[in-house]
C-alpha cells in the first residue's frame, strides 16, 4: 500500500523534485499514523459541553449484548428451575417477577444502538489557493433504531455528521469535524399487521442516488463526481408498498432540505432554488441482483432519473450507477445545454482481509455546468483506488488515490486553468 500511494504522489509531482515528493511523503504517513493510533485508542468529538469516546460507546455496547445473554440464560434457567419446583411441590418464583425479566429482555431487542466515526487525511491539487490539504474528522453518526414488538411502529434517528470532500471539493474548506446535530429523524408506521404499506414522517434519507452520504458505508474514502450532486436529507413524508420481496415501491414529498444552499441559482437578477422536492421509485431483486430505478424532482429547480445494479460474489463486489439531470424550464437559457448524463462503475475485489474498491467515472454535462461551473467543461473522467484493509468487521484502515480529468475545470494557486486534479486521502474508521 506504502508502494501505491508513492506511486500515486509521483505522477502529479513531475516538476516538485525529489526532496519534496519525500517531504510530504514523510507528512502523509505521519498523519496515517496518527490515524491509526487515534482509531484504536479512541476517536472523542467534543462541542463546548459534550464528549463521545468511542471506546465508551463500544463498551457500553459489549455490555448491553452481554447483559441480553445473561438475563436469557436467567429466564431459562427460572423457567427450568420452575418446572422441576412444581414437580416436587416447591414454591415457584412470582410471574410477576417473570414478567418484569420479559419486559427487560424486550426492551433490550426492541433497541439498538449503532456507531460510524472515521478520520484521515486529505490532499489535493489545484485548489485553487496554496491550502491544498486537511486532516479531520470525515464522519461522525451515533444511531439509535427502536422497534417494539408488538406495536407496528419504528423509530429512528441518527446524530452526527459529514466533513467528507468530494472529488469536486478542495479539502481545505471542508470542516476538521462534522457539525453534531440531528442528521435524521423518522417515525415509520405500518396500520394493519404483516401488510406491505407502511408510512415514513420526520427528517428522511433520501432513496435516489447510489453512494451514501456516510461514507464509512461505501468503498471509498471521497464522495465521487457522479454522487456529488445526488440528493441529501430532507424533511417530509414517504409511503413505501411491498408488493413482494423483490420489488418495493416508494413515492415521497419533501418541503425543507437539510442543506438549502446545495441547490441554489442567481440568474437576471432572481433567486432560484428548491421550493419542495418529492421522488418515486421502484427497488428490488432479479436473480440476485440488486436493482433501484429512482426519479427525484426539486421543483423550480431540476430533475434526476437515474438507475442503479449491484451484484456481491464470493469474492468480488460489482455495481453501476447512471444519472440523467434535467434543468426546469425557467432555468433553460441559463445554460448552454438543459442537461447531463453519467454514470459510475465500481468494482472491488477482496482477498482475505484485504480488498481493493476500483471507482470508474464518466460524465457528459455538455455546457449545463451541473457537476463543474466552467462551459468548456463538457466531459468529467474520474478513477479512483482504494486498498483497504480490515482489522475486523468493525475497524478499517483505506488509502487512496484518485484521477480527475475536465477541461478548464480547475485552478492552481497561481490562478492558471487546469485540466486535472490529483486526490490522496487516508482513512480509518470504526463501524458497528
Amino acid at each position: 500500500m506504502k508502494g501505491f500511494v508513492s506511486l500515486v504522489y509521483g505522477k502529479y509531482q513531475k516538476g516538485g523534485g525529489h526532496m519534496k515528493r519525500q517531504f510530504i511523503s514523510v507528512i502523509i504517513y505521519s498523519v496515517l499514523a496518527i490515524s491509526i493510533i487515534i482509531g484504536f485508542c479512541g476517536i472523542s468529538l467534543a462541542d463546548n459541553t459534550t464528549s463521545i469516546s468511542i471506546n465508551q460507546i463500544q463498551t457500553l455496547q459489549k455490555q448491553i449484548n452481554t447483559l441480553e445473554k445473561k438475563v436469557k440464560l436467567l429466564q431459562n434457567e427460572i423457567k427450568n428451575q420452575n418446572m422441576k419446583n412444581k414437580g416436587k411441590g416447591k414454591a415457584n418464583i412470582s410471574p410477576e417477577s417473570l414478567k418484569s425479566i420479559d419486559r427487560f429482555t424486550s426492551f433490550l431487542k426492541d433497541n439498538h444502538i449503532g456507531l460510524g466515526v472515521s478520520s484521515g487525511y486529505f490532499y489535493s491539487t489545484n485548489t485553487g489557493e496554496s491550502n491544498k490539504d486537511k486532516f479531520m474528522i470525515s464522519n461522525f453518526l451515533l444511531s439509535w433504531d427502536y422497534t417494539p414488538q408488538n406495536i407496528p411502529v419504528n423509530l429512528s434517528t441518527g446524530m452526527g455528521g459529514t466533513s467528507t470532500p468530494s472529488l469536486l471539493d478542495n479539502p481545505y474548506d471542508s470542516d476538521s469535524q462534522p457539525d453534531i446535530d440531528i442528521e435524521y429523524a423518522d417515525f415509520t408506521v405500518t396500520p394493519m399487521d404483516k401488510t406491505p404499506l407502511s408510512v415514513e414522517m420526520g427528517l428522511l434519507q433520501p432513496n435516489a442516488g447510489y453512494e451514501d452520504t456516510y461514507t464509512f458505508n461505501n468503498k471509498n474514502i471521497t464522495v465521487g463526481v457522479l454522487a456529488s450532486q445526488q440528493p441529501y436529507n430532507a424533511y417530509g413524508l414517504r409511503v413505501n408498498y411491498s408488493l413482494n420481496d423483490n420489488l418495493n415501491l416508494y413515492v415521497g414529498y419533501y418541503k425543507n432540505r437539510k442543506d438549502e444552499d446545495e441547490y441554489s441559482v442567481d440568474f437576471n437578477n432572481k433567486n432560484y432554488k428548491v421550493k419542495n422536492a418529492w421522488e418515486t421509485g421502484i427497488a428490488g431483486s432479479i436473480e440476485d441482483i440488486d436493482y433501484a430505478l429512482y426519479y427525484y424532482q426539486l421543483n423550480n429547480f431540476r430533475k434526476l432519473l437515474g438507475i442503479s445494479f449491484e451484484k456481491d460474489f464470493n469474492n468480488l463486489y460489482l455495481a453501476f450507477d447512471m444519472d440523467y439531470w434535467n434543468w426546469d424550464t425557467r432555468l433553460e437559457n441559463y445554460y448552454g445545454s438543459k442537461s447531463s448524463i453519467g454514470g459510475s462503475i465500481y468494482i472491488s475485489p477482496s482477498f482475505g482481509k484485504f480488498e481493493f474498491p476500483l471507482r470508474l467515472e464518466y460524465i457528459h454535462q455538455g455546457e449545463s455546468k451541473i457537476y463543474i461551473d466552467s462551459e468548456k467543461t463538457k466531459n468529467i473522467y474520474s478513477i479512483t483506488l482504494t486498498p483497504t484493509y480490515h482489522f475486523s468487521d468493525s475497524i478499517y484502515l483505506k488509502l487512496e488515490g484518485a484521477y480527475i480529468n475536465a477541461k478548464d475545470g480547475f485552478e492552481n494557486n497561481e490562478g492558471k486553468i487546469k485540466d486535472s486534479r490529483y486526490y490522496i486521502s487516508s482513512e480509518i474508521g470504526v463501524v458497528f
